[in-house]
């Protein structure tokens, strides 16, 4: 992991640690500046992103509009790590966070005893017994047990999150599942051109002509930190001024309603 970019990082962790979890709005806020110190998306990968998020789902704050944006923030992390790998050619990396569930059980029939799957690889490798073939452990997988997914891949969490808080706007979800598209299309793309590492993409790029460097530039995913950075200024003009609320948002009727009240 790399250092932290400012100075007041151990000041902004003894924060996290000696403030009751959700006590006040300033542990969002300092959730907020935290953020902020990382290196996105060099300084993350997919499990602190995720313990990002368990951290923050452990604040009980779903009522408040800072939770959401910070919500958004995460998604955006998680997005820009995963156009990163994509870009570098780390095809796996990136198709953990985008499709790839975290967790998936596989259960007996009678549902007595389950095992957790192999993140990568072949069933047939997982559950083959001695001497078995692949077609015969798969026959006997089909008959015997069943898989159950426990935990999907990390951004199509986040998003059906967003989507359901009944917080967010829907300009911002449309461009979330476009950006996951596109990241999908980049992964395609360049795997289609037989090219498995970030070497072989750079010589590549190198040695093409004026044309099909465009071409192939055109088709990487394209990182943009505007949002990111949009919703983490928000979350501080919001604190400010609680008169004001983010462009990302679109509260929920009764929120609405209860802040003309006060």
């Amino acid at each position: 992991m790399q250092p932290s970019a400012i100075g007041h990082q151990p000041a902004l962790d003894r924060f996290i640690e000696d403030t009751p979890v959700g006590a006040s709005i300033d542990s969002l806020l300092a959730f907020n500046a935290r953020l902020d110190s990382k290196a996105i998306p060099y300084d993350l990968n997919e499990g602190e992103i995720e313990t990002w998020v368990d951290t923050l789902e452990n604040t009980g704050k779903e009522a408040d509009p800072l939770y959401w944006l910070l919500m958004v923030r995460l998604n955006e992390a998680a997005l820009l790590c995963a156009g990163n790998y994509a870009n570098c050619c780390e095809y796996c990396a990136a198709g953990d966070l985008l499709v790839n569930p975290r967790e998936i059980r596989v259960v007996s029939q009678d549902g007595k005893t389950a095992v957790r799957k192999w993140r990568h690889g072949r069933l047939s490798d997982q559950f083959r017994r001695n001497g078995q073939s692949r077609n015969a452990t798969m026959e006997m997988f089909k008959q015997e047990l069943h898989l159950e997914i426990v935990r999907t891949a990390l951004l199509p969490y986040l998003f059906s999150r967003l989507e359901h808080s009944g917080w967010i706007a829907r300009h911002y979800l449309t461009q979330a599942d476009q950006q996951m598209r596109q990241i999908a299309d980049t992964i395609g793309f360049l795997n289609s051109f037989q090219i498995h590492d970030a070497v072989t993409l750079q010589d590549k790029i190198c040695h093409a002509n004026a044309e099909n460097r465009s071409f192939i530039l055109s088709h990487r995913y394209c990182l943009d930190f505007r949002i990111f950075r949009e919703a983490g200024q928000s979350i501080v003009r919001m604190a400010e001024d609680p008169s004001w609320l983010s462009d990302l948002l679109s509260p929920p009727a009764i929120w609405t309603t209860t802040r003309r009240r006060c």
